[in-house]
């Protein structure tokens, strides 16, 4: 039975955007349109949790569909793979996909496209899928393109708002770039091993490997490319906190488990090449490193709320990096999962509060509201708990065992560990002084009797209330060596089945726990840090003070450093002058300009030929002779130059 669910497992979300789509899409009613999307993508988590047992107990399952094409006498075929790595993806797609899909129902609620919303949804979905149970290359680059697609559509959903649709765009051509690299280096793999099958990637040859040592450099280095665009790192990071002007379901979908952890994704799959190329892993760490704190340098300052955890994704996802740049792919994945439950409460926490004030996104124009949405609030102080690394919240054992193995790399341990180490004390910083401004400071909003500030409809807060559950209990998966001896790292060795395991440890197990407190009593500090600033105090007095003694550093992380503006000066800007170049002179003048010319020259060949024509046969014979040999004569002589 494993065989025939795991062939259905895209065929649900895709019916859902065939109904939607083509029956729903203009004239839906939203809970209906909602609903199909709903269902079309729970079923597909049911059968996902009905092959987890058979996947647990055999591990890789394969099922063949059909006959893609044969090259080079090798049989590329659409296959579906599930084993260790990808079920895990898996569940977290649907389950969570589900819930975002049941809380978009009451969040769009006045939208006049439901049915458009949903298909797009449900398209994301089957995409994804499509992409974590990829047997091959081939068939995880349709579902790769799929959801870069849907991003564009559901980024730029509003597309009637200029700066929607060109925050749509910019996500579109980022993700392009980065997607080129991946298809080089899909072509490189293929060129190296000879083959595009994930199957064949977990027991790379050696001998192979240390053949073709540039080669495979080469497409591992575009393939990281390719991450960096999917998972959102420098240098291609910029379109992620732009993806905030689409609907805030959206930015949940994208921002916690689906399109942005794909890149974590890819580089488990392939880590057992990756780590036969420790220039690329080390590329790799740093790229996490710089991306983790740059990150959360811009996010302390931010005033939109969305804005402040685009930037906190950015900045986890840099975690996510550094881990697999480390060689512990295992933490990274960890990481992963444990995000995706806490980062989406965070994106439907701040979509509830958008919701009831109204569609306001300034942190600084609410205040107060912890009483008012006593379900938004707790639920939200479980995913701040969770995100700063509390113990016991499900944050802290993954992102602890990032900072352990980071500490442990034998060529840059001790740099990448102090920038890990600030980014969680920034990111405490920031995320608390999101919960502060919005819930406990002064309020600063207008409440009338006709719009009372509530919480959302049932259908809205249960996935919070779930949500929170998971994000304090996902962790106790992966509990560290003294905390469970039975039962420590559990989810980790799972993944490890599949995926390179890290090193052993440089340092003992007291210095472990000696870090671990003092990492925690720093994360406190800086929760304390930012009650003191944005509660204990008013605002407007320290904060401003603060403000103006870091004046220069404080204008560079609210502008993002002007990462932006480099980008357009120094790559947009020559490109619109390179292209309209090509236009107004290349294609004006010298195509445009060939053309026209060789149209008067057979003009006026024909006419010369219509009044010299002879008046004999032999005379026509001869024309036709001469034409067969000037063409014969063409064609001989490319022929000879391509030899």
């Amino acid at each position: 039975m494993s065989s025939t669910y795991i062939k259905l497992l895209p065929f649900f979300p895709l019916l859902a955007f065939v109904i939607n789509s083509c029956f729903l899409h203009t004239n839906a009613k939203i809970k209906l349109a909602g609903m199909i999307s709903f269902l079309g993508t729970f079923i597909s988590f049911i059968l996902a949790l009905l092959i987890f047992p058979d996947v647990l107990s055999s591990g890789e399952l394969t099922v063949h569909l059909w006959r893609w094409a044969n090259v080079s006498n090798y049989e590329i075929g659409v296959n579906f793979m599930l084993d260790e790595l990808s079920i895990i993806l898996l569940l977290m797609v649907t389950g969570i996909g589900s819930l975002i899909t049941l809380f978009s129902i009451g969040y769009m609620a006045d939208d006049e496209r439901p049915g458009k919303f949903f298909s797009y949804l449900s398209l994301f979905i089957f995409s994804m899928v499509l992409l974590t149970i990829a047997e091959n290359f081939l068939v995880l680059f349709f579902g790769w393109e799929g959801v870069g697609l849907c991003s564009y559509l559901l980024i730029g959903f509003w597309y009637t708002d200029v700066e929607k649709a060109k925050a749509g765009r910019k996500a579109f051509i980022a993700n392009r770039i980065g997607d080129f690299g991946v298809l080089l280096g899909m072509i490189g793999l293929a060129v190296i091993f000879g083959s595009l099958s994930f199957t064949d990637f977990k027991t790379p040859s050696l001998n192979l490997i240390l053949e073709n040592k540039e080669l495979l450099a080469i497409s591992c280095g575009l393939i990281v490319l390719g991450v960096t665009g999917k998972s959102a790192q420098i240098p291609l990071f910029v379109w992620l906190p732009d993806a905030m002007a689409g609907p805030t379901p959206v930015s949940a979908l994208i921002h916690a488990a689906t399109m942005v952890t794909a890149g974590i994704f890819l580089l488990c799959r392939l880590s057992n090449i990756f780590i036969h190329v420790p220039m690329i892993m080390d590329v790799i760490a740093w790229i996490g490193g710089i991306t983790a704190i740059l990150a959360a340098l811009i996010a302390i300052t931010q005033r939109d709320i969305k804005k402040v955890l685009a930037y906190s994704t950015v900045s986890q996802l840099g975690y996510m990096m550094l881990a697999c740049g480390v060689g512990a792919f295992s933490a990274g994945m960890f990481h992963v999962f444990t995000h995706a439950f806490f980062k989406g409460l965070l994106f439907l926490g701040a979509g509830a509060v958008i919701f009831s004030l109204h569609h306001e996104q300034d942190m600084f124009k609410m205040g107060g509201l912890k009483s008012k949405l006593p379900i938004t609030f707790w639920t939200f102080m479980v995913a701040l708990l969770a995100i700063n690394g509390i113990p016991g919240f499900a944050g802290f054992f993954s992102k602890d065992e990032i900072l352990w193995f980071t500490l442990n790399h034998e060529r840059f341990g001790l740099p990448l560990y102090t920038i890990a180490l600030l980014t969680s004390f920034l990111t405490a910083f920031y995320m608390s002084r999101l919960v502060f401004l919005v819930f406990f400071a002064k309020a600063k909003y207008h409440e009338s009797s006709e719009h009372p500030i509530k919480d959302g409809p049932m259908y809205m807060m249960v996935p919070l209330i779930i949500l929170a559950f998971f994000s304090f209990a996902v962790g106790y998966l992966g509990l560290p060596h003294f905390m469970s001896h039975d039962n420590s790292r559990m989810f980790q060795l799972f993944v490890q089945k599949v995926v390179s395991a890290p090193r052993e440890a440089i340092y003992s197990t007291d210095t472990e726990h000696l870090l671990m407190v003092l990492t925690t009593l720093g994360i406190l500090c800086s929760i304390w840090l930012a009650y003191f600033i944005y509660v204990t105090k008013e605002e407007e007095q320290l904060a401003k003070k603060l403000k103006f003694q870091l004046m220069t550093l404080w204008r560079a992380s609210f502008n993002k450093f002007k990462i932006d503006e480099f980008y357009e000066i120094f790559f947009l800007k020559p490109i619109v002058v390179f292209s309209r170049f090509l236009v107004g002179f290349v294609e004006k003048y010298i195509i445009d300009g060939f053309i026209r010319a060789l149209s008067i020259v057979v003009f006026n060949s024909g006419v010369f030929l219509k009044y010299k024509r002879p008046d004999t046969i032999s005379g026509n014979v001869l024309y036709v002779i001469m034409g067969f040999s000037i063409i014969f004569v063409i064609v001989f002589s490319m022929f000879s130059t391509f030899k």
